[in-house]
């Protein structure tokens, strides 16, 4: 659902201000392997967690990221064109999985890019 919203409802989203959109539908986002860059996007989304919901540690909620953390478009582009929300932590760490296997199912390499599509 959080996906969902960022591709077709980021009014919804946060941070939020007018006029947002965010890339992965219409717009290609790009894989980046490098783990400075990965560590970067994911501490910023978190940041930006802790900034709307406080403190949720214990809470076994984690702080979901959209562009993934291991694109070029992810929170640290600069552009503010990004989503963060909590959401359950093992089905955070699932996601992060899916991604991962669609990443070498797809042969999907540094610098690549690739569509988000939101099916059923």
């Amino acid at each position: 659902m959080h996906i969902y919203d960022a591709l077709n409802r980021p009014e919804r989203t946060f941070p939020s201000w007018p006029g947002k959109s965010v890339p992965g539908a219409k717009e290609p986002l790009h894989r980046v392997v490098g783990p400075k860059k990965i560590d970067d996007n994911r501490n910023k989304s978190i940041k930006e967690c802790k900034k709307v919901w406080g403190d949720y540690t214990g809470s076994g909620l984690e702080c979901d990221e959209y562009p993934f953390a291991s694109t070029k478009e992810g929170s640290t582009k600069g552009d503010n064109r990004f989503s963060v929300r909590l959401i359950d932590g093992k089905d955070n760490r699932k996601g992060g999985e899916r991604l991962n296997e669609m990443y070498t199912l797809n042969r999907v390499l540094n610098g690549d890019p690739f569509y988000v599509k939101i099916t059923n």
